[in-house]
């Protein structure tokens, strides 16, 4: 009996102490860097938006962000860093919410009090929506907070161990090198762009009746999201310059929006929240949809929302040139223009 019992007890102490070998295995390589940057002896893949970047946020040396949805994924930092002269990182999200992009950026400042810079894409398409809204609902919050007694979730995790710290090893073994921010995310590689590409991801709908106004409700949701996610962060932090442009989407997404009903809205949803950023000193708003032939032209996009990294590229040099910059004495001429174009576009004629 007494055999048993010290058998029991050499078990109990054998799994206690191999759990704790193979959990400090992934403390130590810490492959979605929630203790510490990459180590200089390793070399990391960053694929993981969801998982790595928060850790890259909190851990990494850097001055400036990069930010937003899948249309910021093909964004160069090198690129970025030689316009501004400073040293950024790229953590985009894609399909996110403004609060999710937010609560990355609460964080990165709190982590990070050397941030002067940030860049962020605005979705028009997401401004009517609720403050508190995410897209997903299983994200994983164990990486996201201080409390370490939740990181047993990935600590202790077989997949994790398996299909990301262990993965580190043979990465370095095989002789790659740490995922630059130029690649990372970046989907050019398979991506095929023009007319035919995108007519066969777009569905396009019968045409509403009638063109919609934004209601009074519309206008408060969207404030609620505008001041929440984006403003309040730009007050709080007065010494941050926060460069932000309207995502420019294809003239197919506008014919989806006049289809739709809603293009009037959607323009003056994206006015009236320009309206609202440019009470802020440090906040500097750019938008594209007046530069008619890069939007009108199928060769630079995939689908209705998504377009190469030319134009990324393109962006960059516009804002550092301070080109298609909205101003409080400019913005409303802006509007007219570009809601004079778009209401009375010929959109049957992308369809002949």
């Amino acid at each position: 009996m007494c055999s048993y019992k010290k058998w029991g007890i050499a078990f109990i102490f054998f799994t206690i102490a191999l759990l704790t070998g193979l959990g400090a295995i992934t403390i130590v390589i810490d492959p979605y860097f929630h203790y510490h940057a990459p180590l200089d002896k390793l070399q990391y893949p960053i694929n993981d938006e969801r998982y790595q970047n928060d850790g890259i946020v909190k851990n990494f040396d850097y001055d400036a962000i990069i930010t937003g949805t899948s249309t910021t994924e093909n964004f160069k930092t090198s690129e970025f860093d030689e316009l501004f002269y400073m040293h950024s990182i790229k953590v985009p999200f894609s399909g996110a919410t403004y609060r999710e992009i937010n609560d990355n950026l609460q964080r990165a400042i709190k982590a990070n009090h050397n941030i002067k810079c940030v860049l962020r894409g605005m979705d028009a398409g997401r401004l009517i929506d609720g403050k508190d809204n995410l897209k997903y609902d299983d994200l994983p919050d164990y990486l996201y907070d201080r409390y370490f007694y939740n990181d047993v979730q990935y600590i202790f995790n077989k997949e994790i161990l398996f299909k990301d710290t262990l993965e580190v090893l043979k990465y370095t073994e095989s002789g790659q090198v740490t995922t630059r921010f130029d690649d990372y995310a970046n989907w050019m590689k398979n991506a095929e762009f023009g007319e035919e590409a995108i007519k066969s991801n777009y569905n396009r709908s019968e045409q509403a009746a009638e063109m919609k106004k934004m209601s009074d409700e519309d206008y408060e949701m969207m404030y609620g999201n505008v001041t929440q996610n984006i403003t309040d962060l730009a007050v709080a932090n007065p010494q941050i310059k926060f460069y932000l442009y309207w995502t420019p989407y294809s003239i197919y997404y506008w014919d989806s929006l006049n289809k739709t009903g809603t293009l009037e809205m959607q323009i003056e949803a994206q006015e009236a929240a320009t309206e609202l950023l440019l009470e802020h000193e440090n906040i500097c708003v750019f938008s594209f949809f007046d530069e008619y032939e890069m939007i009108c032209n199928p060769d630079n996009y995939l689908d209705i929302l998504h377009f190469g990294e030319e134009i990324n590229s393109q962006m960059l040099k516009w804002i550092c040139a301070g080109e298609h910059l909205l101003t409080k004495d400019n913005y409303e001429q802006y509007y007219n223009k570009i809601r004079e174009y778009y209401i009375n576009y010929d959109y049957e004629g992308l369809w002949e």
